[in-house]
């Protein structure tokens, strides 16, 4: 059967989202050190501990990720103001990530390719809707992608395979009639064959590869799909 969509996830998939998130913390951490005289190494330890509780607490849901949530338990954490400033703190952060972020060689190039080719194209990804949407924007996919779920929309995150047929439902196609693309094997590989879908492994860190009983592709770069 003919592939007539290409899904994908889009943190550390379509950009390295790895570096530029370290860039973004230190740019957090240096504003927390300028706005209330705390080390910057304290802002990064209680990010981490609040990073901790909240997937703790909050397992399997969008909010989980929500940025301005983590900063607002960090400041408690911290002993600090937690109300506005989480805000200020969110804004540092993402305006540093969407400021610097870039696509992973290939991937515009891969896109296009398949809109030409009345591929559709869609994102499937762990997180809050609003700022996936930014990012989508920042990284110039906007006018090649047919849809997204994300995890807010869905109400589970992957590796449940929710997301990813409800994707399909979106596209109006079958699971047989696509594949997907992602660099987390738990989430992304495990919860596309779960759905249905041929999963592609982008392991661009190369990782040894888990011993499973269904197929799958392995990548090391976007470029290997062109």
């Amino acid at each position: 059967m003919a592939i007539k969509a290409v899904l994908f996830d889009l943190d550390n998939t379509l950009y390295d989202f790895s570096t530029v998130h370290r860039q973004a913390l230190a740019a957090l951490a240096e504003y927390g050190e300028s706005r209330f005289d705390v080390p910057a190494r304290r802002f990064l330890i209680a990010y981490q501990e609040a990073d901790k509780q909240l997937k703790r607490e909050l397992p399997h849901v969008a909010a989980c990720h929500n940025r301005i949530i983590i900063c607002q338990r960090m400041l408690e954490l911290l002993g600090l103001p937690s109300i506005v400033t989480p805000l200020e703190l969110y804004e540092t952060y993402w305006g540093t990530l969407l400021r610097i972020m870039k696509p992973r060689d290939g991937a515009i190039e891969l896109l296009n390719r398949l809109h030409r080719r009345h591929v559709q194209t869609a994102i499937v990804t762990d997180m809050t809707a609003h700022i996936q949407h930014r990012k989508i924007a920042a990284l110039g996919f906007a006018g090649v992608l047919d849809a997204m779920v994300t995890s807010e929309e869905a109400g589970v995150e992957k590796p449940n395979p929710k997301i990813f047929l409800d994707c399909l439902h979106k596209l109006q196609i079958k699971p047989q009639e696509a594949l997907y693309i992602g660099d987390s094997f738990e989430r992304d590989i495990i919860g596309a064959h779960a759905a249905g879908l041929l999963p592609f492994w982008l392991n661009t860190t190369r990782q040894q590869a888990p011993r499973v009983d269904f197929p799958y592709k392995e990548l090391h770069s976007l470029t290997e799909v062109l």
